[in-house]
């Protein structure tokens, strides 16, 4: 199932939280809504699913124009960061709610229904909880008895709020490679929100970054990393040290001093460059793009990064730096920049 987004708009009050978002989400993948709090990526997935009114564009169904349905008419999955399962009833129950509250005449027989919740417990890898509660269970296992109901119900979209934030670091990334295999067994068209760029990036076909409301950039994992297209997703996605710079005659200025550093085609003026740890290299201090003073040493899972403040109490960069090379803080270092990329303060 596609799904089309058109000039989405929506406003609370006189708060707007989405602003003119276009965006085609393709049958059978699985994007990642990604963004800060207050981005709108959670109110975006509303609207989709129906929980919200648009102030003013459409979203479509392949050619069904959805916008004002219901959640019953568009058949969404939808599932919560919370749970939201129901307290007094078994995981069997919760899984078969959706079926057994459906109008008489669309409503599946018993014995189809005992089969299907049969079907997804197994493939929940819920086989034999079928008869306890929610408060029997582990914060993964109800997440998982979530979905299971989400999908009982044979949605022509999934949808997923925060589904792990809920849950401590080794559940949510044992259930992210758990929900990309369920995925591709399904293969339903997938749309979940999250602020946590590991588990986008991870999991996602396409990734949607969102600022303010605004779609920033749409692309693959591996693009939105390596070629982000604002300043926003540089700062945002991954690590990276940001300087504040001068573009003037093709060449980068910091401070008055000439860096000898290309421009990238930036037209003169104010820019930010950015450089991520792993594209810079500690060097001798002269000769450097980048002369300053150690200020800390740190071992991240086998990588060491150094961070330095460039002289008269310029800014704070990192870099990366090998094992087997001594630096201590005081050190004065120059930094060699192996790849960065500018942006005109225009962008």
């Amino acid at each position: 199932m596609d799904i089309s987004i058109r000039g989405l708009r929506k406003t609370f009050g006189n708060s707007p939280a989405i602003h003119g978002v276009d965006l085609e989400i393709r049958s059978g993948e699985l994007l990642g809504l990604l963004g800060p709090s207050g981005s709108g990526k959670t109110t975006l997935l509303r609207m989709i699913a129906g929980l919200e009114i648009p102030s003013a564009g459409s979203i479509f169904f392949g050619d069904e124009d959805a916008s004002y349905k219901s959640v019953q008419e568009r058949r969404v999955g939808f599932v919560f960061q919370t749970y939201a399962l129901f307290r007094h009833m078994n995981v069997t129950d919760n899984i078969a709610y959706g079926l057994r509250v459906r109008p008489k005449h669309e409503r599946p027989a018993s014995a189809d229904i005992r089969k299907r919740v049969a079907d997804l417990l197994d493939m929940m890898q819920l086989g034999g909880f079928g008869d306890r509660f929610p408060a029997q269970l582990s914060g993964g296992q109800r997440q998982r008895v979530a979905l299971a109901r989400a999908l009982a119900v044979e949605p022509r979209v999934l949808l997923l709020d925060e589904p792990f934030g809920a849950l401590d670091a080794q559940v949510r990334k044992d259930l992210r490679r758990w929900l990309r295999d369920i995925h591709d067994r399904t293969g339903h068209t997938t749309v979940f929100v999250t602020h946590d760029q590991d588990e986008a990036l991870e999991l996602s076909d396409r990734v949607a970054v969102l600022a303010r409301g605004r779609l920033e950039q749409l692309g693959p994992p591996d693009e939105i990393y390596g070629s982000p297209a604002t300043p926003f997703v540089h700062g945002f996605i991954g690590e990276a040290s940001r300087l504040y710079v001068e573009i003037k005659g093709g060449l980068v200025r910091l401070g008055g001093a000439d860096l000898g550093l290309p421009s990238q085609s930036a037209s003169d003026g104010a820019a930010q460059l950015f450089f991520r740890p792993q594209q810079a290299v500690i060097e001798n201090h002269d000769g450097a793009h980048l002369r300053g003073v150690v200020k800390a040493v740190r071992n991240i899972g086998g990588v060491r990064r150094v961070e330095i403040q460039l002289h008269d109490g310029g800014p704070l960069v990192e870099t990366e730096c090998p094992l087997d090379r001594t630096v201590a803080a005081g050190e004065r270092v120059g930094v060699r920049l192996k790849d960065y990329r500018i942006f005109s303060a225009a962008a």
